[in-house]
């Protein structure tokens, strides 16, 4: 049985296997990005690898010193760590959007938005991470930028609800303009047109 040969191992950059879509890829390429990486998996020497993408992001913004992402402060950077995972009831209601239960899954959405909403007020400041994005801010982007697809369903509706999070509206509106984001921007209206496609071929999950 034929198989590929594997790829010869890099020396001096990372190599990152990733699927076009996938919001988990999306996450790492943004840190590569703000780190200014040089990249093609996480690799030092062909026999080392990573997954899940939140390890892969810590491994990177310890492997390169250059803007760091994570707070010095142990506190605020384990802060950041839950409310990376409380994130994930976001993830869960946009699934629940586009899969089975719109009402359901919306109101998740809402729930989450509202702790991120209040959490932007308590730091008083334009991004989670400060004065600029930080690890937090990178680790939440790739579903806040899928979710403007919504918009593309009924404008009026996201509108509205969007101005009920006045802060985290702002957040965004700034994090669309971070040269960062906008190196791997995708529109709403692409995003839309692929879930569309996704459903309709009865694809078993979403990238």
């Amino acid at each position: 049985m034929y198989r590929p040969l594997p790829p010869p191992a890099l020396t001096d950059k990372l190599r990152l296997y990733h699927v076009d879509m996938n919001p988990y890829g999306h996450r790492v390429l943004l840190i590569l990005e703000a780190k200014k990486a040089k990249y093609e998996i996480p690799t030092d020497h062909g026999d080392k690898y990573l997954f899940e993408s939140v390890v892969i992001c810590d491994y990177l913004d310890e492997k390169y010193t250059r803007n760091q992402l994570h707070s010095r402060d142990p506190y605020v950077k384990a802060q950041d760590r839950l409310l990376i995972e409380r994130f994930n009831e976001l993830i869960k209601g946009s699934l629940e959007c586009f899969d089975t239960n719109f009402a359901f899954g919306s109101e998740q959405i809402i729930q989450t938005l509202d702790i991120f909403e209040k959490e932007l007020t308590l730091r008083g400041t334009n991004y989670f991470g400060g004065h600029r994005p930080g690890m937090l801010d990178y680790m939440i982007w790739p579903w806040v930028e899928r979710l403007y697809l919504l918009r593309c369903v009924n404008e009026r509706k996201f509108d509205e609800k969007r101005g009920l999070f006045p802060n985290f509206a702002d957040w965004s509106d700034q994090m669309q303009l971070d040269e960062v984001v906008k190196k791997h921007a995708i529109s709403p209206q692409e995003y839309f047109d692929y879930y569309k496609n996704a459903r309709t071929h009865s694809m078993g999950y979403y990238l």
